[in-house]
């Protein structure tokens, strides 16, 4: 009696381990799905494609370099008129003469045919000055202050460019963020249904109407399935992280546009042609180029400057600036003409070169347009073929699971081999994978057209 009494306390005992040690472990996973559940950082933020663009411009450095970069160069026109201001100076020299300079006049006829010693100067000697000029007339101004304006419009254009850049940048990873959450949307379905055709054939085989190698073709599914699922989960985070990169954004975020949306508002678009930025920079290179032309022909004329200047001058056998009958003033104004005559033909160099690289811009600008035209007509075919295939495998996809249905009542009440039943599960995924993939045509080709357009 007392052995089985024993053996009754130690089932006991084990029994109500096991159960809190299960308890346990379902506690440990509840925490472990609900940290799953919280990404760090904070609560998840859910933005469409236009706040994500919005975040972008206004988060990330290189635009903020460049806005300031384009300050830069605009006050490159405030010098220049700056320098057309009257430049005015004003100064101060106190000096003290501790050894005064003396001159020697040989047998002057003043003393009497002696030599005599003469002491030029006082110990102090203080000036006081305030001179100024003024530009008249510089042939090369006018010019500089073209090219200054040309200079600002083109640190414009780069900003600008720098934008379509971020935009693709963001449009890009918007898209394979949405994309990836399709793609895992789709394995999460199939790996509900490979857990169900594992449970039904479980029931078979307990049955005896199903083989144990049949069953364990069902778990291998199950396993595959799993394995899929768990790399799209992957490639869903990643994908979050690099939208999050891309906005610079300080919490986690996740796309509140569907795929359905997404493809709407593409079509919303007015889809006209833009100015496309490399086109604009190219033609205001080639201005530039033309206009340097001018500068330096430019520089072979007068430059012409007013000046003047007013001077006081101390002379005193003591420091004492305010002694009066000590100061002594002067001035004048004058008019500085300064025209080159020779520069060893630099101009005429400079120019040919300035000369060769306008023609190098218009060249440029030329298969630039011819480039763009291109890419205009290849992005709009491949979108709507992308468009087509999407369409196709839209109802590719309706039809194969319409035949898995079938197929699934007849594999149950046994009258579908086994083979036949994977066929039309392998023809699901075929499916789904071709439907897939013709998103992610469509979702590129959209990029590439607005890109094309100049329309990101």
């Amino acid at each position: 009696m007392k052995r089985i009494a024993h053996i009754e306390y130690l089932l006991h005992f084990n029994s109500t381990f096991v159960a809190r040690f299960a308890l346990l472990l379902a506690g440990l996973l509840s925490l472990h799905h609900a940290f799953a559940q919280s990404p760090p950082g904070g609560p998840v933020t859910k933005i469409t494609l236009a706040q994500a663009l919005q975040q972008a411009q206004a988060n990330r450095l290189e635009l903020t370099n460049q806005r300031l970069q384009t300050q830069i160069t605009e006050s490159d026109e405030a010098r220049r008129r700056a320098q057309w201001q009257p430049q005015l100076n004003a100064g101060a020299d106190f000096r003290w003469n501790t050894q005064i300079q003396r001159s020697v006049i040989k047998n002057a006829p003043f003393a009497n045919g002696q030599d005599l010693v003469l002491r030029f100067g006082t110990p102090f000697n203080n000036i006081l000055n305030v001179q100024a000029e003024q530009k008249v007339y510089d042939a090369q101004s006018r010019i500089d202050r073209s090219i200054n304006r040309l200079n600002a419009e083109n640190q414009q254009t780069t900003l600008e460019k720098r934008n379509v850049e971020v935009r693709q940048q963001v449009t890009e990873a918007y898209y394979q963020t949405v994309f990836n959450r399709e793609k895992q949307r789709l394995s999460e379905r199939a790996r509900s249904r490979a857990q169900g055709y594992l449970e039904q054939a479980q029931i078979r085989f307990r049955a005896g109407t199903l083989l144990e190698s049949e069953l364990d073709r069902f778990s291998l599914d199950l396993s595959n399935a799993e394995l899929t699922y768990r790399n799209d989960q992957r490639d869903y985070t990643l994908s979050l992280e690099n939208l999050r990169y891309r906005i610079n954004a300080p919490q986690p975020i996740e796309p509140a546009d569907s795929l359905r949306a997404l493809f709407a508002e593409f079509q919303t678009l007015e889809l006209t042609a833009g100015n496309r930025p490399e086109l604009r920079t190219e033609e205001l290179n080639r201005q530039v180029n033309e206009l340097n032309q001018r500068r330096e022909q430019a520089r072979l004329a007068p430059v012409v400057t007013a000046y003047g200047a007013y001077f006081a001058q101390q002379f005193s056998d003591a420091f004492n600036p305010f002694q009066g009958g000590t100061w002594f003033p002067y001035n004048y104004v004058g008019l500085r003409v300064n025209v080159p005559v020779f520069d060893g033909r630099q101009t005429r160099l400079n120019k040919q070169d300035y000369v060769r690289r306008a023609q190098i811009n218009q060249n440029t600008l030329q298969q630039l347009k011819n480039d763009v035209d291109y890419e205009l007509r290849a992005a709009r075919n491949t979108l709507d073929q992308a468009r087509g295939n999407l369409a196709e495998t839209q109802k590719n996809i309706t039809q194969a699971q319409n035949i898995l249905a079938i197929d699934r009542v007849r594999f149950d009440a046994g009258a579908l081999l086994l083979a036949d039943f994977r066929n039309s599960e392998y023809s699901l995924q075929q499916a789904e994978n071709n439907y897939l993939r013709a998103v992610y045509d469509v979702l590129l080709g959209q990029v590439q057209v607005r890109k094309a357009l100049g329309n990101l």
